[in-house]
């Protein structure tokens, strides 16, 4: 009986994901960013776990199908090579690494996708390949073929003009691979050793399902369209009131507040429309700080309408 595999969890888990993201509406930026992807304002306003959560992300079928055709034929060596607990440790340490280094190379650009991590498998296989006499002999030729080729074609390809590449992860989850395969020994552990990995496999695991809840209970990325649209309705009553047109219900109904913030500013406008107080410069003052806080939080994708 085919013992379970983590690979081929991994890669459903990749697939219902882009499933999901395709009966929403394809893969926008809106979308690829509410099923985890990564983007630099969000992660250094405390979303770290887009960090773990970008590389079960794709966007589209070809991205998808590319890196999953890669991961499969990777993915089950190295897990058959290491066993699951190293394989897990090394893709997921390889891909946060590589997502670290977009953070600070694309921290403005939404970037998704498993390829930092599946070049840390390569950088693995490639480092054991050379470095480590206990890697098996019979496959090492192999190795020289396919991989070697791979590294070139794709770090290559990514700084040709015009590509969406990100090197940055590339060249990251490479690098980690790399390192990891110098040092982690290819033979199968026991004893101490074993109960180690296991608990390190367990470890990724449990931050990998922990970024998921984190993802579920705490993205700011689902108010981004309520707050595009809270912000453009405020702005065009401010505007009215600013050229003394009449402020109609409608213009009032359309101010939907999502937040205490928003509800604070949608509860001064309804005051001085009936009472005068607080001052409209003082409500404009609050807006516009209002407005100076969600283009920081949401630079790069948001612009308010006025």
């Amino acid at each position: 009986m085919r013992r379970f595999s983590w690979t081929i969890s991994i890669i459903l888990v990749n697939f219902v994901i882009l499933i999901s993201i395709e009966l929403l509406g394809g893969p926008t930026v809106y979308n690829l960013l509410k099923f985890g992807g990564q983007f630099g304002p969000l992660i250094s306003s405390g979303e770290w776990y887009r960090l773990v959560t970008a590389m079960f992300v794709h966007a589209g079928w070809l991205h998808l199908l590319f890196n999953m055709y890669a991961l499969f034929y990777l993915g089950i060596l190295v897990e058959n090579l290491y066993g699951s607990a190293k394989f897990l440790t090394v893709y997921f340490i390889s891909g946060v690494v590589g997502n670290l280094l977009s953070q600070v190379f694309y921290y403005s650009v939404p970037s998704v996708g498993a390829s930092g991590a599946i070049f840390g498998l390569i950088g693995l296989l490639l480092a054991a390949t050379y470095f480590r006499s206990d890697f098996p002999s019979t496959i090492k030729r192999t190795m020289y073929v396919i991989l070697i080729p791979t590294v070139i074609f794709n770090i290559a390809y990514g700084f040709m003009p015009g590509t969406d590449i990100n090197n940055a992860a590339h060249l990251g989850g490479f690098g980690t691979g790399l390192l990891l395969g110098t040092f982690i020994p290819v033979s199968r552990d026991w004893g101490i050793k074993k109960k180690l990995w296991t608990t390190i496999g367990a470890a990724v695991l449990v931050i990998t399902f922990a970024s998921f809840v984190g993802l579920a209970t705490d993205n700011a990325i689902v108010t981004l369209q309520p707050t595009i649209n809270f912000a453009n309705s405020y702005s065009k009553v401010l505007y009215n009131l600013e050229l003394n047109y009449p402020v109609t219900k409608s213009n009032l109904n359309t101010l939907v507040p999502f937040n205490n913030e928003t509800k604070k500013l949608k509860n001064d406008l309804l005051s001085y429309l009936k009472n005068g107080t607080p001052s409209l410069k003082k409500i404009n003052s609050e807006y516009a700080l209002w407005i100076e806080n969600i283009k920081r939080k949401y630079k790069g994708l948001i612009g308010v309408k006025r």
